[in-house]
């Protein structure tokens, strides 16, 4: 669905999903930052080697950043290129 590089990825979350509901990014419900803890989030990525890859679920979709800071959304019932559905990607 979406995929951006943003200065922070939790910006870049944030308005690709309002973009992708056509919403305000301030009527999200719960806010990204009742969902995961932003400063952690940002540390690692700032910290991370290019080969990081994290995932979760956020209202419906699959958010996935990379090392770079990448971010994709994706509907949470997709399943990747390697087969593996969401829930089974650990982000490790």
């Amino acid at each position: 669905m979406g995929t951006g590089v943003s200065s922070k990825p939790s910006h870049s979350i944030v308005t690709q999903i309002a973009e992708i509901e056509d919403v305000d990014p301030t009527d999200l419900e719960p806010p990204l930052h009742a969902v995961v803890d932003l400063d952690a989030l940002e540390r690692l990525i700032d910290s991370s080697r290019a080969a990081l890859s994290i995932s979760f679920p956020y209202r419906g979709h699959r958010v996935r950043i990379d090392g770079s800071g990448a971010v994709e959304i994706t509907a949470a019932n997709h399943t990747d290129p390697s087969g593996e559905s969401p829930e089974e990607s650990h982000g490790d």
